[in-house]
Parts: C-alpha cells; sequence; structure tokens
C-alpha cells in the first residue's frame, strides 16, 4: 500500500473513531451545543422584542449572529477540549502518533471533525431560531447567493477548527472550564451577534477593538448574504478577513501542534 493511501484509510478510521465517541454522547452534545443559543434567543429573539424593550427587526440582526456564534462555538469545542485531553490526560495522542503517517494528519483529523460539529451546531440553531424567532425574521437573499452562502459557512467552519486546534495547544484540561468565561464570553459578546459593525460608528474604540475578534468578521459576511437590507461590511472584505484569520491561525496552531508532539 503507498504512503497516499495509507495516510487516508489512517486518516478516516481515526475520524470515525471520534465521529463515534461523539455518537455515544450524543445527548450531552445536543445540551451543550443548543442551550446557550437557546437562553440567547429566548430572552433577546422572543421575549424582549415582543414586550418592546428592543425593536420589532431586532431578531432579523440576532439571527445570523447566532448562526455564526453557534458554528464558531461549537467547533472551537469540538476541536480544542479532544486535543488538549489527548495531550495531557488520556496521552491518547501518543498511540495516534505511533500509526505510520505524520503529525500533522493527527491534527488535520482534529480539525475535521471540528468542521463537522460546527456544521452540526448550525444546524441545531436553526429550528431553535425559527420556533422563537420566525414571524420577526425577514430574510431577503437571493436564491444565487445560495452557494456564496455555503462558502461562507464552509469558512466559518473552517475557523472554528483552526481556532479550536490553537486553544487546545494552549489550555489544558484543569482549564477547561475557565475557557468560557475567559475566553469564550469575550468572543461572543464583541463579535456583532447583536450589533452591527456600523452600529458601532459612535464608538470607534469599539470598532477597532472588535475587528480582532473572528466571529464579527463571521457574522458581518452572513448578514450580508442573508440579510442584504442591513447595512453591514462588504462580503468580499469579510471573507478575505475569514480567510486571513483561518491561515493566520491555522499556522500558529499547527507549530504548536507539533512542537507538543516533538515535546514528548
Amino acid at each position: 500500500m503507498d504512503e497516499k493511501k495509507l495516510t487516508r484509510k489512517a486518516f478516516w478510521a481515526m475520524v470515525q473513531r471520534d465521529l463515534l465517541v461523539q455518537w455515544r454522547d450524543k445527548w450531552e452534545f445536543v445540551f451543550r451545543v443548543a442551550m446557550l443559543p437557546f437562553i440567547l434567543i429566548l430572552v433577546y429573539g422572543y421575549m424582549l422584542p415582543t414586550v418592546g424593550i428592543l425593536p420589532a427587526d431586532f431578531p432579523t440582526h440576532m439571527f445570523c449572529g447566532m448562526i455564526g456564534m453557534s458554528m464558531l462555538i461549537t467547533g472551537i469545542h469540538g476541536t480544542a477540549v479532544p486535543v488538549s485531553m489527548d495531550f495531557h490526560n488520556l496521552r491518547e495522542i501518543e498511540d495516534r502518533l505511533l500509526a505510520p503517517v505524520s503529525s500533522r494528519t493527527v491534527a488535520y483529523v482534529k480539525m475535521f471533525v471540528g468542521i463537522l460539529e460546527s456544521f452540526i451546531g448550525g444546524l441545531i440553531v436553526l429550528p431553535i431560531s425559527l420556533i422563537l424567532m420566525g414571524s420577526k425574521i425577514s430574510i431577503q437573499m437571493d436564491a444565487s447567493m445560495i452557494p456564496v452562502l455555503i462558502l461562507v459557512l464552509i469558512l466559518t467552519a473552517m475557523a472554528s477548527a483552526a481556532l479550536g486546534l490553537l486553544v487546545g495547544t494552549i489550555i489544558k484540561p484543569s482549564q477547561v472550564a475557565a475557557m468560557f468565561p475567559g475566553f469564550l464570553m469575550p468572543v461572543v459578546f464583541l463579535g456583532a451577534i447583536f450589533y452591527t459593525w456600523h452600529q458601532m460608528s459612535p464608538l470607534p474604540v469599539m470598532q477597532g477593538i472588535i475587528l480582532i475578534d473572528p466571529l464579527t468578521w463571521i457574522n458581518e459576511a452572513i448578514r450580508a448574504v442573508m440579510t442584504p437590507q442591513i447595512t453591514s461590511l462588504p462580503l468580499s472584505l469579510t471573507m478575505i478577513g475569514i480567510i486571513v484569520w483561518i491561515v493566520v491561525m491555522g499556522i500558529i496552531a499547527l507549530k504548536r501542534f507539533d512542537r507538543m508532539v516533538y515535546n514528548k
């Protein structure tokens, strides 16, 4: 068997193993992925607009942000936690490195599983959004933009996996509990979920700060496709921004992954 076929076989074997583990914990996965979007949509997308505290069109602003947030957070968690556990607690990474493939293949497996989980996270938030905000959401996307939307979602999933791999090489399992308030909460609330980048124009400093958040680029891209009636950053610019984040985070994450492997 040549090297490429061996690498493909090992890659898919490891992917199947990781997916099997996730399937065994499928209800924990669904609960973890759905709870945060459900609470945010219930309060900000249904209750507050219904009683008039928030404007009636607020759910339209929020809908695209919830898709981007769910995909990014799910992909980060689905990649970072297994990587951290494998390196520190389970030591499973050592068994995987015994396979006749490069260490990069093991990293790509983790990222690929994170990408799949990211898409599942996006699918889970859709029925929640439609049930609680369906009548309040105004989507004016042309059918010709569907391929563009798919591309944006693929880039979003890739960004989530790249950032997840990076986080997984930084945190230890004992620090996972602190990851949500210390890292994910700022990413969520500074990621243009409840507002657009242009709406922050009275706060130019904050406009600059939220551009450091990859979720801002993701949500602005999804808005540009699904709700073009809302002023957002140009679609081409946001897609370039997402790609830059993928490349930068991916390069740093893979270098850190290799360093951790060879320091074992």
